[in-house]
C-alpha cells in the first residue's frame, strides 16, 4: 500500500512513528511536488526522498521515525499591537513573512524538535518568542513616534530586524526570501522638525519674538495663568500614570505569551510522549516501559517543583502541571497493579 500525505493546509512538518506506516518487508512512499521524506534513525536524519514514488525497507537499521516536510515558499502575516515608545505613544508593527524550508537536519532539531507537526502558527511563535520580543521590541521601544515617520528610519530598522531574522532562520533550518515590515504611527503626530526649522525657533526664544496669539491666549476667556497651568499640569501626570499603565500591561503581555509558548510546547512535547508509550505499549506488553515511564513522570514532577521554587513558572501553570503529573502517574500505577495481580 502506497502512503501520500494527507497534511492539513498550514501545516508545513509532520513526524510518523515507523509502526503507523503501513507495510512490513517495505514502506511506499508517494511525495508530491516540494514534498520530502526524511528518514531518522536514533534522533539522526538516515536519507533525504522525494519528491516521487520509492520504497524504504521496513528493516533499515534502528529507523524510528519519519519526517514529512514540505519545501516549497511559504507566506504570513502578522501583527503586533500596542507597542509603547519612549514618548508614550504607541504604534502597531505588521510582518509579512516569506521563507522555506531548505535544511531538514537543522529543522528537525533546532526547530520542530519532538513535535508531531509544526505550523505556519508555530513558526511566527517561535519568531515573536526569538527574534522579535528577545531583540527587536527591546531596541525599538527606546525610539519615539516621530522618527518612524522617517522612510530611512523604517528602513534601517527593517534591515536591522531582517539581519538578526535571516541569522536565526539559518539556525532553524529555514531560508527568509523576503521580510515586509509596516509601522502604523497613530494620526497627530509630526515628523522631527528639520535642523532649520529648531533653529528659527530658537533664534525667536532668544530674541524675545513671538508668534501672534489668539484672543483666549490674552486671558479673555476667564482662565488664569496659573489655572492653566495647573490644568496642563493634571494633564500631564494623567497622561504619565495612562503610559505607565501601558507599558506594565505591555511587559505582561509579553511574557504571558512567552509562557504561552513555553507551554505550548510542554504540551507538545508531552503528546509526543504518550503517543510513543502508547505504541510501545502495544508492541511489547510494557511492563517494563510502564515502570519506566512512572520514574520519568516522577523526575519531571520533581523538576517542575524545582522550576516553580526558583519562580521560573507561574502558579497557575504549576497547579495545572502538578494535577497532570499526579493524574498520569495514578493511571500508571494502576495498570502495573493490574498486571501484577
Amino acid at each position: 500500500m502506497t502512503m501520500e500525505w494527507r497534511r492539513e493546509a498550514n501545516v508545513i512538518a509532520e513526524r510518523f512513528r515507523k509502526n503507523e506506516i503501513p507495510g512490513f518487508l517495505a514502506k511506499e512512499f508517494l511525495a508530491k511536488d516540494n514534498e520530502f521524506v526524511v528518514v531518522e534513525r536514533g534522533g539522526e536524519i538516515y536519507r533525504e526522498r522525494g519528491p516521487g514514488k520509492f520504497a524504504i525497507s521496513g528493516f533499515v537499521g534502528d529507523l524510528t521515525d519519519l519526517l514529512l516536510v514540505d519545501k516549497s515558499e511559504k507566506t504570513f502575516e502578522s501583527e503586533v499591537k500596542n507597542v509603547w515608545l519612549a514618548d508614550e505613544n504607541k504604534i502597531d508593527i505588521k510582518f509579512v513573512i516569506k521563507f522555506r524550508i531548505f535544511h531538514s537536519d537543522h529543522f528537525s532539531k533546532n526547530l520542530m524538535g519532538e513535535r508531531k507537526k509544526f505550523s505556519l502558527q508555530d513558526v511566527w511563535d517561535e519568531t515573536l518568542s526569538k527574534v522579535i520580543y528577545k531583540s527587536s521590541l527591546p531596541e525599538l521601544q527606546k525610539k519615539s513616534a516621530n522618527e518612524f515617520l522617517k522612510e530611512d528610519f523604517r528602513e534601517n530598522v527593517r534591515e536591522d530586524i531582517e539581519s538578526y531574522m535571516k541569522k536565526t532562520f539559518k539556525e532553524w533550518g529555514l531560508i527568509l526570501s523576503s521580510l515586509s515590515i509596516d509601522f502604523k504611527v497613530p494620526e497627530g503626530i509630526e515628523a522631527e522638525k528639520t535642523e532649520a526649522e529648531g533653529s528659527e525657533e530658537l533664534r525667536k526664544e532668544k530674541t524675545g519674538v513671538k508668534e501672534p496669539r489668539g484672543v483666549e491666549e490674552y486671558g479673555t476667556s476667564g482662565i488664569t495663568k496659573e489655572e492653566e497651568l495647573s490644568e496642563l499640569e493634571k494633564e500631564r501626570a494623567e497622561k504619565e500614570v495612562e503610559m505607565e499603565l501601558g507599558k506594565k500591561q505591555t511587559q505582561k503581555d509579553m511574557e504571558e505569551a512567552l509562557e504561552a509558548m513555553e507551554l505550548k510546547d510542554i504540551k507538545d512535547k508531552e503528546k509526543m510522549l504518550e503517543e510513543m508509550e502508547r505504541k510501545d505499549l502495544e508492541e511489547t506488553g510494557g511492563k517494563d516501559r510502564l515502570k519506566e515511564k512512572l520514574e520519568e513522570l516522577k523526575r519531571a514532577k520533581e523538576i517542575t517543583e524545582k522550576k516553580f521554587y526558583k519562580k521560573e513558572l507561574s502558579e497557575e501553570a504549576f497547579q495545572w502541571m502538578m494535577e497532570d503529573f499526579e493524574k498520569k502517574i495514578i493511571e500508571i500505577e494502576t495498570k502495573l497493579k493490574g498486571k501484577e495481580s
